[in-house]
């Protein structure tokens, strides 16, 4: 009877998590078509020159871009947007914010002591097709998920697999449209920590099915599983708050943060995958047998492209922040 109110009360929470992260990501998709974030195409950072003066300098352009158009390249000072006075790079989207999208700017620019005019159209960040694929693998995985849980509820290890499914949703789901405003942070935050969350999620899954291994029964060990995805979540919130400086523009420690992140996703997966295939070796059951090598099969076809052809990559440095 105690199980059974166990089992009741865990799926009427998961059931409102469930609700509550759908009804959230179809607005955030939504606002992805109604809300176009304006760009000049520069990524502007704070630089503090000789003797200590601060300003905002270009350090990027991107071709193309309506920035490059008008002249502006990476290492220009950026003294004012129309009237508005650029002490900060921060200050930059504020302006752009309030000129909208597809207006004409003029931009007072710095190069070598030599300050000039100059009129940007102010674009439109481009709408990025991978993420529409990511909100159909966002959809897939809560399929999966709901239908294994609602038809084998009771069944091993099944609420930890639909919540791994409900995670991989609200990671593939939430996408931050550049507004930040209360939800948008809510959804920035969510798409942060549940991209933290699902590998280690899926891990602890790896190890736990069919059995938990003998080594993992400890609740100290099975917390010891999570630390590494504590660990970077508290990095990113400490930098993002302002808590932990470093002494870096904003842009590279962005890149930086992406990169770990990257290698912590792939390294967790692939270390999940290997621990179904030795556990397959070793189990008799013909049943299980079969369904560790559906998942086995299904996480080495899902991690290893993207860990050669993306993660490596990017990794190196031969590509810039994923959107």
């Amino acid at each position: 009877m105690l199980q059974e109110l166990k089992f009741q009360l865990s799926t009427a929470i998961l059931t409102i998590l469930t609700v509550a992260a759908a009804i959230s990501a179809g607005i955030n998709f939504a606002q992805q078509f109604r809300f176009r974030l304006p760009d000049d195409g520069v990524t502007w950072v704070d630089h503090v020159g000789p003797g200590g003066a601060s300003s905002v300098q270009a350090f990027r352009v991107a071709p193309d871009s309506g920035a490059e158009n008008a002249g502006v390249r990476a290492g220009d000072i950026l003294r004012r947007i129309n009237t508005l006075s650029i002490k900060k790079a921060v200050y930059v989207p504020q302006a752009l914010a309030t000129i909208g999208v597809w207006n004409k700017a003029d931009y007072h620019v710095e190069r070598g002591g030599v300050e000039f005019k100059t009129s940007v159209i102010i674009a439109a960040v481009p709408r990025d097709p991978a993420v529409i694929y990511q909100y159909l693998v966002g959809v897939g995985y809560l399929i999966i998920g709901l239908f294994v849980y609602f038809r084998r509820g009771s069944a091993q290890k099944a609420r930890h697999f639909y919540i791994f499914c409900l995670v991989s949703f609200i990671f593939s789901a939430f996408h931050y449209t550049g507004k930040l405003n209360g939800f948008d942070q809510v959804i920035l935050f969510g798409n942060v920590a549940a991209g933290l969350l699902a590998p280690t999620l899926f891990l602890h899954f790896c190890l736990t099915f069919p059995e938990p291994r003998p080594w993992l029964k400890s609740k100290l060990t099975v917390a010891a599983l999570y630390l590494p995805a504590v660990l970077l979540m508290t990095v990113y919130v400490g930098i993002s708050s302002g808590v932990l400086r470093v002494s870096m523009p904003p842009v590279l420690v962005r890149e930086m943060l992406d990169r770990a992140w990257m290698l912590f996703l792939t390294g967790i997966y692939l270390t999940g995958a290997a621990a179904l295939s030795f556990e397959y070796n070793r189990t008799e059951d013909p049943i299980v047998r079969q369904q560790l090598k559906w998942l086995r099969n299904g996480a080495f076809l899902g991690i290893l492209p993207f860990a050669l052809f993306y993660v490596l990559p990017y990794s190196l440095g031969s590509c810039r922040t994923p959107t």
